[in-house]
């Protein structure tokens, strides 16, 4: 079944968000991080507590500007400046790969060139490079689209998500 759909800057930006999450690895040495930076700030010398607390206080100030402010705004001047964004896509889900159609061209996405795969409640993305990926919004299984055989294509022949 084929699914048309159109990705608007808030949805580009809220893909982006999805995007620049942190890997599952990352997320856990951060955690890590902050527990030994607040067991510091709690047991260390007077010195070791205030250098504990500025770390904690600079790296939360800098993820939290990054999440609500930089990247936002990046995103959003990136949408502004990629025209193609704009137009209606189409998708088919197909045996051995994902057609995506739009009126500037056409990508056939088997499942051996797709590197990653991540997924939220708004989106799938599909990764062709570290940087480089597709963004199907989870909304085109009202259209019909099998968005449950997409993940599970994706899940046996990428590997789990990302």
């Amino acid at each position: 079944m084929t699914a048309t759909f159109s990705i608007s800057e808030d949805d580009y930006v809220d893909a982006m968000k999805l995007y620049a999450r942190l890997p599952r690895t990352a997320r856990w040495l951060l955690g890590a991080a902050a527990v030994l930076l607040v067991l510091a700030a709690v047991f260390g010398t007077r010195q070791v507590q205030a250098s504990a607390l500025g770390g904690l206080a600079g790296g939360a100030g800098v993820l939290l500007a990054m999440r609500v402010f930089v990247m936002p705004m990046t995103a959003r001047r990136h949408y502004r400046k990629y025209k193609a964004i704009r137009e209606e896509f189409s998708a088919e889900l197909l045996d051995d790969a994902l057609r995506l159609r739009a009126p500037h061209g056409e990508s056939r996405i088997v499942w051996a060139n797709v590197l990653k795969w991540r997924q939220d409640d708004r989106f799938v993305l599909i990764y062709l490079m570290p940087r480089l990926f597709h963004a199907l919004p989870r909304s085109v299984a009202s259209q019909g689209f099998d968005l449950p055989g997409l993940i599970e294509r994706l899940n046996r022949h990428v590997g789990p998500e990302a």
